[in-house]
């Protein structure tokens, strides 16, 4: 398993380890460097003298103008350490007093800094000696001192690049690979290639601003690792740095097969179904929005946004006539926000007869779905429903009998006008939700006292009884 890193992370492995190719270069430049040099130059040294509380008490010229140049007056001992300690690490923080002289040496960080230290202890103090640790022509070691103190040491930028956890490379004009780091040299021996490079890359004009998405087969466990490689120019070469994005891989492909068997199940859905993203452009869609909707299959696979696709329906009278075309988006502004808000629900009577019912559902990360459904048939059944009820009541309104009517669970679903006058009520919606017990009870007010009411109770809550009371009253 690979660890996976960010850009920011392999920006930095990236700019340390420019920056340290960098300072070669910078160290050969001319103007460091006396062209034609008339004498040999002798190693030079840059003493210090510090007293026990840290004040510079004496310097040698060539301290003096490195001094100077860096523009450090008269620096106490901690100054000076600070300014030091990047070239040549753990300096004493402190000046300790012994009778007994300790000398101390410190090689400098970077395998090209020209210079080494030697610390002396003593009972006057602390002196610091710097000196070249061979001749050398450099004539400003000034210039060399700004450049070595904002670098990172030369093995920890080794240790970075070797290290890191991806594969790293350099290779030069012709392609051929000058280095790698450890990581690579893994991933290649997990990878037998052959002679054929590990990574087989495909020259484009934009790949040093866009990563390469290349994949690698191991055979020998059976499965594909997925690298986005980065290049960048360097000398007369390129580096390389390739991120492991295996879990990225995976979850695309996981999405991917997720949408697909939405898609496959919403093809079946007698629903219409259109899917808007947060921009709101479709992104999907099912076949039966284009047999409820009559939109051309061209139009949706176009990604419509929200507003055109409700005005194409509108010209294609699938939605109610707008009574005003002036606030026509007003109202569709109104029924995206409505959707957005899990709030819309309507009913839409179209010209042709049909009857459909819309429905606007919110998704994560600002989507919105709208349903849209053929209620028609239901609308029909509901009204012939009503139709045959109204007919029923006025039939049993025609009777001179009270007549009233218990379903299964024992409450009033029909009556006629002559019930409600007998129980002595002005409005229909008074008897709504009664039980028989609640009938009978206003029925004992307006009769004589008699049992039979009790019967008629237990006749139409014991549904079990009913077959054996019937049969006991045919038979009595």
């Amino acid at each position: 398993m690979f660890t996976t890193l960010s850009w920011v992370d392999i920006g930095l492995v990236f700019s340390i380890t420019l920056a340290s190719f960098a300072f070669i270069k910078t160290l050969g430049r001319s103007d460091m460097r006396a062209t034609e040099p008339s004498v040999i130059p002798l190693k030079r040294q840059y003493l210090f003298e510090f007293d026990h509380s840290g004040k510079l008490v004496c310097t040698n010229e060539h301290a003096r103008d490195f001094l100077t140049d860096l523009k450090l007056v008269n620096p106490d001992w901690t100054c000076l350490r600070d300014t030091l300690k990047h070239r040549f690490g753990d300096l004493p923080t402190c000046i300790n007093e012994t009778e007994t002289p300790v000398l101390t040496s410190f090689q400098p960080f970077s395998d090209i800094d020209p210079m080494t230290l030697e610390i002396e202890q003593h009972v006057n103090g602390l002196s610091l000696n710097m000196f070249e640790r061979e001749i050398s022509d450099i004539i400003s070691h000034v210039a060399v001192h700004n450049v070595l103190s904002t670098l990172p040491n030369i093995a920890l930028v080794q240790a970075v690049s070797e290290n890191a956890p991806f594969p790293v490379w350099q290779s030069n004009k012709a392609g051929k690979i000058e280095w790698s780091n450890a990581f690579y040299k893994s991933l290649a021996r997990r990878i037998d290639r052959k002679d054929a490079p590990l990574f087989e890359i495909t020259p484009t004009q934009d790949f040093e601003k866009n990563a390469q998405r290349i994949s690698l087969k191991d055979r020998a466990h059976n499965r594909t690792h997925w690298f986005d490689v980065t290049r960048q120019s360097f000398e007369d070469g390129h580096l390389y740095f390739a991120t492991d994005v295996h879990a990225v891989v995976n979850a695309e492909t996981a999405q991917r097969n997720f949408v697909q068997t939405l898609a496959k199940t919403f093809a079946h859905l007698a629903t219409g179904l259109a899917i808007f993203d947060r921009n709101r452009q479709l992104v999907l869609f099912n076949p039966s929005l284009f047999d409820l909707t009559e939109l051309r299959p061209e139009f949706l696979t176009a990604r419509p946004n929200l507003f055109s696709f409700f005005d194409q329906l509108r010209d294609n009278q699938i939605m109610p006539e707008p009574k005003n075309y002036a606030s026509w988006h007003e109202r569709i502004a109104d029924v995206i926000f409505a959707a957005s808000d899990d709030n819309f629900s309507e009913t839409w009577h179209l010209p042709n007869g049909l009857t459909y019912r819309v429905t606007g559902r919110p998704h994560p990360d600002g989507a919105i779905a709208f349903l849209f459904e053929d209620i028609s048939a239901e609308i029909s059944l509901t009204r012939r429903f009503r139709e045959e009820a109204d007919v029923t009541r006025s039939a049993l309104d025609a009777l001179d009998h009270s007549i009233a009517i218990f379903n299964r669970a024992g409450y009033l679903q029909q009556h006629n006008a002559a019930m409600l006058e007998f129980l002595g009520q002005d409005a229909d919606q008074k008897l709504i939700n009664m039980s028989v017990k609640d009938i009978t009870r206003l029925c004992q007010k307006t009769c004589q006292p008699t049992p039979a009411w009790g019967e008629i109770r237990n006749f139409v809550s014991e549904g079990l009884e009913r077959k054996s009371h019937q049969q006991r009253r045919s038979t009595s």
